[in-house]
């Protein structure tokens, strides 16, 4: 019987993170928060998903904005 091996924390977190992500802002759904091991490439990625969820919640801001104002 073959075994799983483990998986590393923070690819655990980030399906949990993208997930929430892929909701979007219509469902407000806490962001969870990465405690395990980390280095700078974690940190990189972390701060690059970041980055990227504030110009994605942005742009769906202004998207529903426009939408409105043509309703």
């Amino acid at each position: 019987m073959a075994t799983t091996p483990p998986q590393h924390p923070f690819f655990t977190h980030l399906v949990a993170l993208l997930s929430v992500y892929e909701l979007g802002p219509s469902l407000p759904t806490p962001i969870p928060k990465y405690d395990g091991p980390s280095d700078w490439q974690i940190e990189s990625i972390m701060r690059s998903l970041s980055a990227m969820a504030r110009r994605m919640y942005t742009a769906e801001e202004a998207l529903n904005s426009i939408r409105a104002a043509d309703a």
